[in-house]
């Protein structure tokens, strides 16, 4: 995968996934998922949840009847679970990839893990080294 204007889709959602970070908040590398991940209070967590819902196509949560689910969806929740709380937020493919941000409150729900991450749909179309750097240029870490 290029780092090309065909994905400048998954930019602009990225771009707006940072509108709302707290100044304090600090992207990490989740190398065993490979995804950027970040951890916000609550406060700080809703004000970026609402983007989400406005930017992504297929919103899934722990309550949304199986038989709804888009293959894409079925994947990837099967890889990453979701118990109840959490959320996948699912972009249309570009090139049989998608963009998802994985939302997954702590147990009293006063931090969220925020979890952005490429998702190959046919696992050969690229090397794996790519998501890291789309995703660090992409959310400015």
């Amino acid at each position: 995968m290029e780092n090309s204007e065909k994905f400048a889709p998954f930019k602009g959602i990225c771009g707006k996934i940072c509108l709302n970070m707290p100044d304090n908040a600090c992207w990490e590398w989740d190398h065993t998922r490979r995804v950027a991940l970040i951890t916000l209070e609550k406060q700080d967590a809703e004000l970026v949840f609402y983007p989400l819902i406005k930017e992504f196509e297929d919103h899934r949560k722990f309550s949304s009847p199986s038989e709804t689910e888009s293959p894409i969806a079925r994947t990837i929740t099967s890889e990453f679970g979701l118990m109840p709380g959490q959320s996948f937020f699912l972009s249309n493919p570009i090139e049989n990839i998608v963009l998802f941000v994985a939302w997954w409150p702590w147990g009293t729900a006063e931090r969220v893990s925020i979890r952005v991450g490429l998702f190959r749909l046919k696992p050969e179309t690229a090397p794996d080294c790519t998501e890291s750097t789309c995703l660090k240029q992409w959310l400015n870490f």
